[in-house]
């Protein structure tokens, strides 16, 4: 349940996505032990990629989705 029953602006969506990204990556980054994303698995197999591709795109619906009346 929550509190506001408005939409959420652009500005708070944006940065709500950004950071998503930024934990994924620093879990990521424990996870191969490399800060550098080129040499992960999920960046240089093609099923990595579609594998990233997929967790992108949940990333950006659950970000950008609608309210309808304070219910997701």
């Amino acid at each position: 349940m929550s509190l506001d029953k408005g939409e959420n602006p652009l500005g708070l969506k944006i940065i709500y996505f950004i950071t998503s990204n930024i934990f994924w990556y620093l879990i990521f980054s424990l996870i191969y032990l490399n800060i550098d994303c080129r040499e992960w698995w999920l960046i240089k197999s093609m099923w990595g990629r579609i594998v990233v591709i997929f967790f992108e795109l949940t990333l950006y619906y659950g970000a950008f989705k609608k309210n309808n009346n304070g219910k997701d």
